[in-house]
């Protein structure tokens, strides 16, 4: 039985490659030269125009390699912001991810319209951050400005100094 052969159908394989694409949060591209950044926060507080993106690239090659695969893990994947779970995750000399590329000075602030986010393939796979943060604060009920993380250090304070006078006034007491 002799076996013909189809003839490759272009189209075809831009499907199946497209099928095969792994979707993946928390990426996008500057629109202005198509570099590939993280999306390490989708807004600032206090400034919900801007988040805070790395690039990759920058990154040596062990750090860049474990940067990647924190990113495409389920638990970052599954991350409302990447950050938050980088603030758990470490490279693999055992530096806290979020801290190092924080001192390093990795993470830029950048305006939310200045980048696209990637989630699919082609020209409908994308959509401008700006736009993607107003569906989810409309999906959410909240206020754009509502959608950063908040900083549970003046909290983590507050309840300190708390426990710090209370402990000085029972030491007073006796």
């Amino acid at each position: 039985m002799v076996q013909q052969m189809m003839p490759m159908d272009i189209q075809g394989n831009r499907e199946t490659v497209a099928g095969n694409k792994k979707q993946i949060k928390h990426i996008g591209k500057l629109k202005e030269d198509n570099s590939n950044v993280a999306i390490i926060f989708r807004t600032v507080p206090e400034e919900p125009t801007h988040c805070l993106v790395i690039g990759p690239k920058f990154l040596d090659d062990t750090n860049h390699n474990a940067f990647m695969r924190a990113l495409e893990s389920q638990e970052a994947q599954q991350s409302f912001e990447l950050g938050s779970y980088l603030t758990r995750t470490s490279f693999p000399d055992g530096t806290n991810m979020l801290a190092f590329l924080h001192q390093g000075n990795f993470m830029k602030k950048m305006p939310t319209k200045n980048i696209m986010v990637t989630h699919g393939t082609g020209a409908d796979g994308q959509v401008s951050l700006d736009e993607l943060n107003k569906l989810i604060a409309k999906e959410r009920g909240v206020k754009l400005s509502e959608l950063s993380v908040e900083d549970p250090t003046p909290k983590q304070t507050e309840d300190a100094e708390k426990k710090t006078s209370a402990a000085k006034k029972a030491s007073t007491k006796k």
